[in-house]
C-alpha cells in the first residue's frame, strides 16, 4: 500500500506502525527529557496534541515492550535516552471544554471535574496491575472522586508513590477553557468574573494545578504543558509557578513545524511514490507562500505550518489537484479572541491595524513578556504581543520586527480586522460581481461594483484614516474568498521584474476558464476631502506604476490603475 498523509490522525503509533509520512521529530525528546516542568505554546493547528502523543508512547512504561516497533527507525529510537518508557503517564486534554465557558459556574466545574476524571479513570484501568489494583476498587474510586478530580488526582500522585513510580504529567490545550472564559467575562466585575474566580486561591482550576504543584515532591517527576496564550498561568500567580517557559528557546524553536528542507524531503518521498501530474516545484512553490514563514525564535528558520501542509498534500495525493480552498478551516481563530486582545485600546487598535495591514507587519522591540494577565488584555497592554501567539505575527528577517508569516495567515488578519470593525465583504451581491468578472473579464464593472456595493456601505468616518493598502487589501479579499484556487492564482504584493504590484491575477496554465485572465492591479487613494488636483496627481502616479509593469514575458497582460477618493469616487485607467 502507498503511504498517506496523516492529516487529522493524532495516534503516534498508528502512524509510526502503519503506512503514514512522518516528518522526524523525535529528536527533540532528547532536550524535552532534560526539562521537568516545561511550558511550551503555539499558534492552533500547530500539531502540539501529536507531540503529546508521541510523549505518551516515549515516556509510558506500558509501552516499553513496543519502544523498538514505534521509534525504532526514527532518531530517537536510535538514541534513546535512559527514561524513556519509565513513567506512569497521564495526559489531559481541555480542549473540549471551551464548549462550556459561558455555562454557570457549577456547570463548568462539573464539566472540568468529568472531563479530567475520565483521563484519571483510564489511568488507573490502565496500570491496575502495576498499582495492585481490581475492578471493584477502581469503581469505588470512580464513585468516590467524581466531582472533584483534585481529590481524585491526588490519590493516585500517592498511590504511584506508594509502589515508588514517577508521574509524566501532560496537558493539552491547558488554555482552552480559559481563554474562551476570559474572552466571555472581560467587562464583568471582578467579584463576577468567572475566569478570575476559577484561578485565585481557592478556584477548582488553580486548585488542580496546586495538586499537580505539591505532587513534584513526590511521584510527580515531569509536567509538560502545552497551550496558546501565557494568561491562564499568569493569572494564576502562585498556583503553577514552577514552570520552565520553553517557548522562545531557540533549542524548541522548530519542534513543530516543518522547515522547508523537511518539506522539500516530503514532497521527493511523495512524488516517489505517487505518480502526480501537479509539478513538484509548482507545489513547493504553493506551500511556501500560502504555508510558510512561521518564526518562533529571533535566530529560528522559518516553518511552514504543519497541518495545513497536511491539508493541502492530502487533497494533492486524493484528487491529484490542489484543495479548491488553501485555507483550512479548522486553523481559523474565534475572531472574539482576537478582537478579545485587542481589548479597550481602540486608538492603539487602530494604528496598529493600519500598520500591519499595510506594512503586512510592525516594527517592534520587546522580548514578547510571557508574564502578563487578563486585566493587560483587558486594557490593551499587550496587543502585539498577543497577535503573535495567536500566529498572526512572527518574527521578520530584521531584529525588531514581526510580521505577517504568509498569504493565508494575511486573508485571516484581514477577516478577523474586518469582522472587529463590523465590516462585511461577502454575500450574493460580491459573489455575482465576481462572476462577471469571470466570465467576461469585464474590469470596469468588477471595480465599479466593488465601489458601489463594498466600498460606500462602509462607515463614511473610517475614510479619515484609510490608506492605500485598505483598498486593495480589501479587493485582494474579495478576489481571493471567491476565486476557485486550482484555477486561478492571486496574490497580494507581487514582485514583478519591475517592481513590486499591490495585486496578481492569473487563470493557471491549462486551466478551463471562461474568460483568460491575466491582471495586474495597481492602487492609490486620496482622502475623501482631497482636491481634484491632488486627485489627479495621484491618478497619473498610479497609472504609470500599472504601465511599467506590461514588458517582457508580461507585456500581453492587463494593467489596472485605480485611484479612489475615500467612498466618495474613483478614477480608472485600463492599459
Amino acid at each position: 500500500m502507498k503511504k498517506q498523509i496523516p492529516y487529522g490522525v493524532s495516534n503516534f503509533e498508528t502512524i509510526a506502525t502503519e503506512d503514514y509520512y512522518f516528518v522526524d521529530k523525535t529528536k527533540y525528546l532528547e532536550d524535552i527529557d532534560n526539562v521537568n516542568y516545561p511550558v511550551f505554546l503555539r499558534p492552533r493547528r500547530f500539531g502540539k496534541s501529536l507531540f503529546t502523543e508521541m510523549l505518551r508512547y516515549y515516556y509510558d512504561l506500558k509501552y516499553a515492550n513496543k519502544f523498538q516497533e514505534i521509534f525504532g527507525k526514527y532518531y530517537i529510537g536510535k538514541n534513546p535516552t535512559k527514561r524513556h518508557n519509565t513513567y506512569f503517564f497521564i495526559s489531559f486534554n481541555f480542549s473540549g471544554l471551551r464548549a462550556y465557558a459561558k455555562k454557570n459556574k457549577d456547570v463548568v466545574e462539573e464539566k472540568f471535574n468529568l472531563n479530567n476524571n475520565s483521563a484519571i479513570y483510564k489511568f488507573l484501568q490502565h496500570y491496575k496491575e502495576e498499582l495492585k489494583l481490581n475492578d471493584k476498587i477502581i469503581e469505588t474510586y470512580r464513585q468516590n472522586y467524581e466531582n472533584n478530580s483534585s481529590g481524585a488526582l491526588t490519590n493516585i500522585i500517592n498511590l504511584v508513590a506508594s509502589v515508588g513510580g514517577k508521574i509524566f504529567i501532560a496537558i493539552d490545550e491547558y488554555d482552552s477553557l480559559t481563554n474562551a472564559m476570559a474572552i466571555y467575562y472581560q467587562y464583568a466585575s471582578e467579584e463576577e468574573n468567572e475566569y478570575l474566580n476559577i484561578l485565585r486561591s481557592g478556584g477548582f482550576f488553580r486548585g488542580f494545578f496546586e495538586i499537580i504543584k505539591f505532587g513534584t515532591a513526590t511521584s510527580v517527576d515531569k509536567v509538560y504543558i502545552t497551550g496558546i496564550l501565557p494568561i491562564t498561568i499568569a493569572d494564576m500567580n502562585s498556583g503553577y509557578n514552577i514552570a520552565k517557559w520553553i517557548t522562545f528557546d531557540k533549542k524548541y524553536s522548530n519542534m513543530l513545524g516543518f522547515t522547508y528542507a523537511e518539506t522539500e524531503n516530503l514532497i521527493d518521498e511523495i512524488y516517489t511514490d505517487y505518480n502526480l501530474t501537479a509539478s513538484k516545484t509548482e507545489v513547493l512553490k504553493i506551500l511556501k507562500q500560502y504555508y510558510d514563514g512561521y518564526k518562533f525564535s529571533k535566530k529560528g528558520d522559518y516553518l511552514l505550518n504543519p497541518m495545513m501542509t497536511l491539508y493541502f498534500l492530502d487533497n494533492l495525493i486524493e484528487n491529484d489537484e490542489y484543495p479548491d480552498s488553501l485555507i483550512d478551516d479548522n486553523l481559523r481563530i474565534d475572531y472574539r479572541q482576537i478582537a478579545f486582545i485587542f481589548g479597550n485600546n481602540t486608538e492603539g487598535r487602530d494604528e496598529i491595524i493600519t500598520e500591519i495591514t499595510e506594512q503586512k507587519g510592525i516594527n517592534f522591540s520587546s522580548n514578547l513578556n510571557v508574564s502578563f494577565k487578563m486585566n493587560n488584555y483587558k486594557n490593551g497592554d499587550y496587543i502585539i504581543e498577543g497577535l503573535y501567539y495567536s500566529g498572526i505575527l512572527s518574527h521578520g528577517k530584521k531584529f525588531d520586527s514581526l510580521k505577517i508569516p504568509n498569504h493565508i495567515t494575511y486573508i485571516m488578519a484581514l477577516d478577523y480586522f474586518k469582522e472587529i470593525n463590523n465590516f462585511t465583504t461577502t454575500g450574493f451581491q460580491i459573489s455575482k460581481i465576481i462572476q462577471k468578472y469571470k466570465a467576461t473579464g469585464n474590469v470596469h464593472d468588477l471595480v465599479e461594483n466593488f465601489f458601489e456595493k463594498i466600498i460606500k456601505k462602509f462607515p463614511g468616518d473610517f475614510f479619515k484614516n484609510a490608506n492605500e493598502s485598505f483598498y486593495h487589501g480589501l479587493l485582494y479579499h474579495v478576489l481571493w474568498s471567491t476565486f476557485t484556487k486550482n484555477i486561478y492564482e492571486i496574490l497580494p504584493e507581487y514582485n514583478f521584474p519591475t517592481g513590486q504590484a499591490d495585486i496578481m491575477l492569473k487563470s493557471l496554465h491549462n486551466a478551463e476558464v471562461q474568460h483568460k485572465l491575466h491582471d495586474i492591479f495597481e492602487i492609490k487613494q486620496v482622502p475623501k476631502g482631497a482636491k481634484e488636483t491632488e486627485f489627479e496627481l495621484q491618478f497619473n502616479k498610479v497609472k504609470v506604476q500599472a504601465q511599467k509593469h506590461l514588458t517582457g514575458d508580461y507585456k500581453n497582460w492587463r494593467a489596472i490603475a485605480i485611484c479612489f477618493r475615500g467612498n466618495k469616487d474613483y478614477k480608472i485607467h485600463i492599459f
